[in-house]
């Protein structure tokens, strides 16, 4: 009778082993994708990869992350900065880095072939990396959401997304990249004369990004104008044309 029981009993533990593995399972991060653009670490092999992420992931003395630290673990271990694309389908290690050097993943990665990888990336970073064209402009020009242009120079309020839109695209693309165009500079001063907007300065919540022209005003010069829809202080929604240029 006993060795009648004995697989059952056997097979009920080995199944709760399993259980409590998968419940021990670090979570996936929000962001499941590493993009293009991101840089993360690429290391021959899952051994190398824990190497590095136990021994030269350190904090400095005032808990920021230990950058010689990390160099020296690229050189000891031959993991490499590369960038994505990639999907992270599992992870390896997770670790808050002294006080404020982030929390480190160590994960299991495929490329878009399907190939396998190991590899270790911020996970606040990556979470936080803009991936669409909108989140890349707000990012850059309106974070918290909110466009603030205090001085009334490079920033235009229009009646609707519409006549904003309309003034874009009644400006020239240039000819020649980095030189100034007069054809396009006398096409854009047409479409301001001509356009229902007027300039304005104040805090708007921006709600899209369409399309923008850049006017070139000569080498490592020029307008980024760009097509707006927003949110004004009193609700309404409005275009705005905004010189989105940082040079």
């Amino acid at each position: 009778m006993t060795r009648i029981l004995a697989l059952p009993i056997l097979s009920i533990a080995a199944f709760l082993l399993a259980q409590t593995a998968s419940a021990a399972a670090e979570p996936l991060p929000k962001q499941r994708d590493i993009p293009a653009e991101e840089s993360t670490v690429i290391c021959p092999d899952e051994a190398a990869g824990r190497r590095l992420f136990e021994d030269y992931y350190t904090a400095t003395a005032a808990g920021g992350f230990d950058i010689y630290r990390f160099f020296d673990g690229l050189k000891a271990t031959g993991c490499e900065q590369k960038s994505g694309p990639l999907q992270i389908v599992e992870i390896l290690g997770r670790r808050l880095i002294g006080t404020s050097g982030g929390t480190q993943l160590l994960y299991r990665a495929t490329r878009p072939d399907g190939t396998a990888v190991i590899g270790l990336v911020d996970e606040g970073v990556n979470d936080q990396f803009p991936r669409t064209y909108f989140a890349r402009w707000m990012q850059l020009h309106a974070p918290g959401g909110r466009l603030i242009d205090r001085q009334g120079n490079r920033l235009y309020l229009c009646p609707s997304p519409a006549d904003a839109q309309k003034l874009i695209q009644a400006i020239v693309p240039g000819r020649e990249p980095g030189a100034a165009d007069p054809q396009q500079i006398k096409s854009r001063d047409r479409a301001f004369a001509a356009a229902r907007c007027r300039i304005a300065s104040g805090e708007y919540r921006i709600t899209d990004v369409r399309d923008s022209q850049f006017v070139s005003l000569g080498p490592e010069a020029g307008e980024d104008w760009t097509a707006l829809v927003a949110i004004d202080s009193d609700g309404r929604e409005v275009g705005l044309v905004y010189d989105a240029s940082v040079m």
